[in-house]
C-alpha cells in the first residue's frame, strides 16, 4: 500500500529541518529529499523521517520517489543560495530553476495538488521604498533573485494550466539556530549572534543604522504551514511582514543577553544590504491566513541564543 506523506525537498537544510520537526509533531509522515541528507539539523527527527538522497535537477530521481508515496503536498525548499548562486550561475540555474520545473512536473504527473515554495523579498530589488504589494514592480539585482522571479512565473503557468495550487511566499531575512552564517544576501544578523555565542569578537561590515526586515524561523515555518492549509487559494504569491531592526539594535539586544559580546561596526565600501519589506494588504483584507512574523526582536534573540547554547534546534 502506498503511504500518504509530505515531501520536503532540501529538507535537511535550515528551514527544512525546522519544518520537518513541526510536521512530525503534527503526526505527519515526512519524506526528505536532499542532496546531502546527513546534514539534517534536527537530529532527534532523523529517526522519524524518511531521508532520501537526491538532486532536484534529476527528474527521474524525483519520479522514483513519487512511485513509492502519495504526497498530499510538496514543500519545495531545495535551492542554492548566495554567494553560491553568484559564483556559479549555471549550476544555480540547474538547481533553482530546472529543479523547480521538475517539482512542478511531478506534481502534475502524480496528482500532487499543493506545492509550497519559498520565494524571496529580494525580487523587488535594492533601494526601493517599502511597503510593497504582491503586484508591485520587481527589479532583481542578483542571479538568485532573478531565478526566484523566473520560478514564480513558471509556477503561475503550471497553476493555470493544470489547476495546481502553487503557493509562493516571499520571506524577508529568516534567522534562527541552524542557519549557515555564510549563506544568503544579508548575513550579518546571523553572524552577529553566532560569534557572540562562541565568545568571539565580530566586526559588522555595515553601518549601525542599517535597517533590515527579519523573521524568526519558527514564524517562517508556521507561515509555510498556514499557506498550505489555507483553503480557496488558487495560485497565490504572498509577501511576508518581518520586523524592521537596525544593526545597532541587534547588537544591543545581543549584549543584553551576552554582556561579554564584542560587536563593532566597520562598513564595507560596497556593502549593499537589501532593505525591502513587502506589504500584506491583500491578506489583511481577505483574512485568509496569517502571513507575518509574530515575534519581536527581544523574543527572537532570547529564543535563538537559548536554543543555540543548548544545541537544540
Amino acid at each position: 500500500m502506498i503511504k500518504m506523506a509530505i515531501l520536503i525537498t532540501g529538507g535537511a537544510g535550515f528551514l527544512g529541518s525546522h519544518l520537518a520537526k513541526r510536521l512530525i509533531d503534527a503526526q505527519k509522515e515526512v519524506v526528505i529529499f536532499d542532496k546531502n541528507p546527513k546534514k539534517l539539523h534536527l537530529k532527534e527527527a532523523s529517526e522519524k523521517v524518511t531521508l532520501i538522497k537526491g538532486d532536484v535537477a534529476n527528474l527521474r530521481a524525483l519520479e522514483k520517489v513519487c512511485e513509492d508515496y502519495q504526497f498530499e503536498a510538496v514543500f519545495h525548499l531545495a535551492a542554492l543560495l548566495p554567494p553560491n548562486t553568484e559564483e556559479d550561475p549555471y549550476k544555480a540555474f540547474k538547481v533553482n530553476v530546472e529543479g523547480t520545473l521538475n517539482i512542478l512536473t511531478i506534481a502534475e504527473k502524480y496528482n500532487i495538488k499543493n506545492v509550497i515554495y519559498p520565494s524571496s523579498a529580494t525580487v523587488f530589488g535594492p533601494d526601493r521604498t517599502p511597503p510593497f504589494t504582491e503586484e508591485d514592480l520587481r527589479d532583481p539585482w542578483t542571479f538568485y533573485s532573478s531565478y526566484k522571479i523566473c520560478t514564480e512565473i513558471i509556477g503561475s503557468i503550471y497553476s493555470k494550466k493544470f489547476q495546481l495550487n502553487f503557493r509562493a511566499v516571499r520571506f524577508p531575512v529568516v534567522v534562527g539556530p541552524g542557519r549557515n552564517p555564510f549563506l544568503g544576501i544579508t548575513k550579518y544578523p546571523t553572524q552577529m549572534i553566532e560569534e557572540a555565542v562562541k565568545g568571539k569578537p565580530y566586526v559588522a561590515e555595515v553601518a549601525p543604522d542599517t535597517r533590515v526586515p527579519i523573521i524568526f524561523v519558527d514564524d517562517a515555518v508556521q507561515i509555510l504551514i498556514n499557506l498550505w492549509r489555507s483553503k480557496d487559494i488558487q495560485f497565490e504569491i504572498v509577501n511576508v511582514d518581518g520586523i524592521w531592526v537596525t544593526a545597532q539594535e541587534i547588537a544591543e539586544g545581543i549584549k543584553k543577553i551576552i554582556p561579554t559580546a564584542e560587536i563593532t561596526f566597520k562598513p564595507a565600501e560596497n556593502e549593499h544590504v537589501q532593505q525591502i519589506l513587502s506589504g500584506v494588504q491583500k491578506h489583511k483584507q481577505e483574512g485568509v491566513a496569517t502571513f507575518r512574523g509574530e515575534r519581536m526582536l527581544e523574543e527572537i534573540l532570547n529564543e535563538y541564543i537559548s536554543r543555540r547554547k543548548e544545541e537544540k534546534f
